[in-house]
C-alpha cells in the first residue's frame, strides 16, 4: 500500500512532509502534474491521496487528478488537499474557488470545529502558518465543515466526513522553502521557521498515525459523528 502524492508544480514537492512520513514507514507514488507518465492508471493498492502544490489548482492535469479525488473519496480513501490542492479537491468534490493574494508567515485560527479535529491535535488554536495563495476555496462542498480561516481565506482549514481534509498552508516546506517564500523580501527569523517546522512535522505525523495509517483504519477520527 502506498499514499498517492500529486505536486502540481514545484513548490508542491514532498519535501518535510514526505521525510516524515517515510520515517514513519510510509511509502509515497509521486505523481508530477507535469509529467504524464507519472499518472497512475487507478487508485489499486493506495490507501491515501495527497494533492500539493503552492500556486494556481487549474492546471493542465488539473480535471485528471479531479476524477482521481473523486473516485478516492467515492472509495473511502483518505484525501489531503495542501495549498493549491485544497483548492482542487474542494472543486474536484463539488465547492468553488476564488482570486486571493496572501502571501508569507500568516495568522491562521482554528474554529471549534478545527480544534477538536484529531488530525490538528498540538496545534495552536492561532499561529502563524507558511502560505501563498493566489486562490481561495470560496465555497465549499455540500456538507463540508470549515476548520480554520485567515484573513483573506475564510475556508483555510475544511474537510468533509473522515476521508477529505483540505489546508492552505504548507507542511511540506522545509527552511529554505520558508524563507524563500514567506519573508517578503525581509529574512525570515530561525526562532519563526524552527516553529514553523515543528507544527509541520506534528502535523505530518498526526496524517501517518491518524488520517492514512497503513491499514487504512482511522481510530481516532471522528468518523461518527454527524453533522
Amino acid at each position: 500500500m502506498a499514499i498517492l502524492y500529486f505536486q502540481l508544480d514545484a513548490h508542491g514537492a514532498p519535501g518535510n512532509l514526505g521525510r516524515t512520513l517515510r520515517e514513519f514507514g510510509q511509502q509515497l507514488h509521486l505523481a508530477d502534474a507535469s509529467v504524464a507518465a507519472t499518472m497512475p492508471l487507478d487508485l489499486d493498492e493506495v490507501h491515501g491521496v495527497i494533492v500539493s502544490g503552492g500556486g494556481g489548482s487549474s492546471g493542465a492535469s488539473a480535471s485528471a487528478i479531479e476524477a482521481y479525488v473523486r473516485d478516492a473519496a467515492k472509495a473511502e480513501i483518505p484525501v489531503l488537499g495542501i495549498g493549491a490542492g485544497s483548492r482542487l479537491v474542494a472543486r474536484a468534490l463539488g465547492g468553488e474557488v476564488g482570486p486571493a493574494n496572501e502571501k508569507g508567515l500568516v495568522s491562521v485560527r482554528l474554529n471549534a470545529g478545527g480544534r477538536d479535529e484529531p488530525l490538528f491535535a498540538g496545534q495552536r488554536w492561532t499561529c502563524d502558518q507558511p502560505i501563498h495563495n493566489d486562490e481561495c476555496v470560496t465555497r465549499l462542498p455540500a456538507d463540508a465543515r470549515a476548520f480554520g480561516s485567515t484573513a483573506a481565506s475564510k475556508f483555510a482549514a475544511w474537510g468533509l466526513g473522515p476521508w477529505v481534509v483540505g489546508i492552505d498552508w504548507h507542511p511540506e516546506w522545509d527552511a529554505k522553502a520558508i524563507a524563500a517564500h514567506c519573508g517578503g523580501g525581509a529574512p525570515v527569523s530561525s526562532t519563526a521557521i524552527a516553529d514553523v517546522e515543528r507544527l509541520a512535522r506534528l502535523f505530518a505525523e498526526r496524517v501517518s498515525i491518524v488520517f492514512m495509517p497503513v491499514d487504512r483504519m482511522v481510530s481516532g477520527r471522528a468518523k461518527d459523528v454527524r453533522h
